[in-house]
């Protein structure tokens, strides 16, 4: 294999499989919904131009969606490898305020889809992957380190 190509399947982004599907679900309702409603407000002579700039703007994150789903590679994540915090496993970590919440490190055009899922990039994100249980991890943040408790992982 070429450098090059070898270097390019490196550098797709990795996304879990919920991810991919919740985005493809996510351009379907663009495509087959959303724009189609908008399609006959389009041709009235008297439209309201922001109903064209919805119209752009929803054809303009479809293609942008449809695009970064082309490239990424979906992970698979099997309970007998996760001993240690990887990309989309689920964590139960003790926060800042010591309360415990669940997160999944994921990457980040995947962090939007649910409260749990936080982007592979945020401090936190950064700070527990590799982690493993019992695990504590300083946080680097605008607001100062802190430290944060690896309780579970999960698939």
């Amino acid at each position: 294999m070429p450098r090059s190509a070898a270097r390019s399947i490196a550098n797709r982004p990795q996304i879990t499989a919920d991810g991919f599907q919740r985005i493809s679900e996510r351009v379907t309702d663009i495509r087959e919904r959303r724009l189609p409603e908008l399609v006959p407000l389009l041709v009235e002579t008297e439209r309201d131009e922001r109903y064209v700039h919805e119209y752009e703007q929803l054809l303009a994150e479809a293609h942008e969606w449809e695009c970064f789903l082309a490239e990424a590679q979906v992970i698979s994540l099997s309970r007998a490898t996760h001993d240690t915090v990887q990309l989309g496993t689920r964590v139960l970590v003790t926060l800042i305020d010591g309360t415990d919440s669940w997160v999944r490190p994921v990457h980040p055009r995947e962090a939007f889809l649910d409260d749990e899922r936080i982007s592979v990039e945020s401090p936190l994100g950064k700070a527990i992957m590799g982690a493993r249980c019992g695990d504590a991890v300083e946080v680097d943040s605008p607001v100062g380190t802190w430290q944060a408790v690896v309780r579970e992982i999960d698939v």
